[in-house]
């Protein structure tokens, strides 16, 4: 088979592999592109070389690639500027009339379309060492035997089981676990929230609050961002309150699909980048909110 050929064939499967494990579409991008520039460096050769499962090979290779990155990565998250968010995938909100849509849709929305991976999911992620999100991720999203994650990350079976093991029980004891296709009632809820903050409905938007609610802003350092987790529904409250009082009428908001799941684009005058809203709900009550305001988190998408 030609290596243009199994570019073509098998591209999306490793970026959906590589944007789970990096939690960056720019990255998945990069380094995906990079493992076919490797072989055709090398001149890979399918029959010559004894590769009897592409597919596998491939596989191994980028999350491979994606361990390495992680490991590096890790220290320059412990030195970013407040919360780390991932980057969203994100999507034209068409199915609610009278709303304003994102202006155009992301290079990977395919992944959304076919196999979503919930904002909230990813961010839960990163509290996991990069080998427990590989395991994690190749079990979970992608239902691979055991025998072939530990052949992709060069661990035992048995090694790979107890890993998952492990993971699920830590999941199951931090609460219930985040959304992964999006449910009427969750969106309702969201839209009753951006109802609210529009319409200044402050009874009601506190209602929609957890107690335990954490809201995460993520500047990087490069726009005006909270540097620490804002904890508990009253300083959340505040914290939006504040929002909306400086917040002037020239403002736009839009719905969107942030990955396979209800979101907003807000935009204001006074700023030149846009901020993406995600929420997470649980229980009835919205229980994580993710404001992203870094501009470099965002520049793979086309909003406007």
């Amino acid at each position: 088979m030609e290596l243009d050929s199994v570019y073509k064939e098998y591209r999306l499967l490793l970026l959906s592999i590589a944007y789970r494990i990096l939690g960056s579409v720019t990255h998945a991008e990069d380094l995906v592109q990079d493992v076919f520039v490797t072989m055709q460096q090398r001149g890979t050769n399918l029959e010559e070389d004894g590769i009897r499962n592409l597919k596998a090979y491939l596989c191994k290779m980028v999350t491979n690639r994606c361990l390495d990155y992680m490991k590096s990565a890790s220290k320059k998250r412990e030195v970013y500027v407040g919360p780390w968010l991932p980057e969203p995938l994100v999507q034209d909100y068409t199915d609610i009339p009278g709303y304003g849509y994102a202006a155009g849709e992301d290079p990977l929305q395919r992944i959304v379309l076919e196999d979503t991976i919930s904002y909230a999911l990813l961010v839960m992620m990163e509290r996991l060492t990069p080998m427990e999100r590989a395991v994690f991720i190749l079990r979970e999203t992608f239902q691979y035997e055991y025998r072939d994650i530990a052949e992709f990350v060069n661990k035992t079976e048995l090694g790979c089981r107890k890993i998952y093991s492990r993971l699920k029980r830590k999941i199951q004891d931090d609460g219930p676990y985040p959304e992964v296709s999006p449910s009427p009632h969750s969106e309702q809820l969201i839209l009753q929230f951006l109802h609210a903050t529009t319409t200044g409905d402050m009874e009601g938007l506190f209602a929609m609050l957890a107690d335990d609610i954490v809201l995460y802003s993520d500047g990087g350092g490069k726009v005006m961002a909270a540097i620490h987790p804002v904890t508990s529904s009253k300083r959340v409250f505040a914290f939006i309150q504040g929002l909306l009082s400086k917040e002037n009428t020239t403002g736009s908001v839009r719905l969107i699909k942030i990955n396979g799941q209800l979101g907003f684009v807000l935009r204001s005058s006074s700023e030149p980048f846009p901020t993406l809203i995600s929420l997470e709900v649980k229980e009835d009550r919205i229980q994580q909110i993710y404001f992203l305001r870094n501009p470099d988190k965002m520049q793979h998408l086309n909003l406007g």
